[in-house]
Parts: C-alpha cells; sequence; structure tokens
C-alpha cells in the first residue's frame, strides 16, 4: 500500500506542476512558489516509490493510490475549515 499511496502522492503533485505552469499567465508569483515546491516534491516523491517494494494485492494499491491522490486535498480541506472557525469565533 505504501508503493500506491506514494504514486498516488506523486500524480498529484505532478498535476500541481501542470496547474502551475498554466497560471504563470495569471499570477505569475502563485504560480512560480507552486512550482517550485511542486517540482522537486513530486521527482522525490515518485523515485521513493519506485524504490518501495511491490504491493501484494491490486486492490490495496488501488486504495493506497486514491489515499496518496486525495490526501493533499484533505489537509488543504482541513486547514481552510480551520481558518474559518477560527476566523468566525472573534
Amino acid at each position: 500500500m505504501k508503493r500506491g499511496f506514494l504514486f498516488g502522492l506523486g500524480s498529484c503533485l505532478c498535476l500541481g506542476v501542470l496547474f502551475g505552469s498554466m497560471q504563470f499567465s495569471n499570477d505569475v508569483t502563485t504560480a512560480a512558489i507552486l512550482v517550485a515546491i511542486s517540482v522537486p516534491s513530486s521527482i522525490l516523491v515518485i523515485r521513493a516509490a519506485f524504490l518501495a517494494p511491490p504491493d501484494r494485492s491490486r486492490v490495496h494499491a488501488v486504495i493506497g493510490w486514491l489515499v496518496g491522490f486525495l490526501i493533499i486535498g484533505a489537509v488543504l480541506l482541513c486547514i481552510f475549515g480551520i481558518v474559518v472557525i477560527f476566523s468566525n469565533l472573534s
């Protein structure tokens, strides 16, 4: 499941690179930060995925990929939710 998770995370980061390169025409600063973070981290994650042992089950690999792909969105959703909750308390 580790290998599938890492490949899913790498796929999500590669999409971040594509999204950042599309944003260069709109907002150069945000796009540069997004690309500068996503490119090295996606390379490291995909290299680690290739070095990880293969999964025993295809179902575990697919579930791991899905969890790895969605984990960044879930973390961002939690962060924005916490910000909204604490901004409404005061």
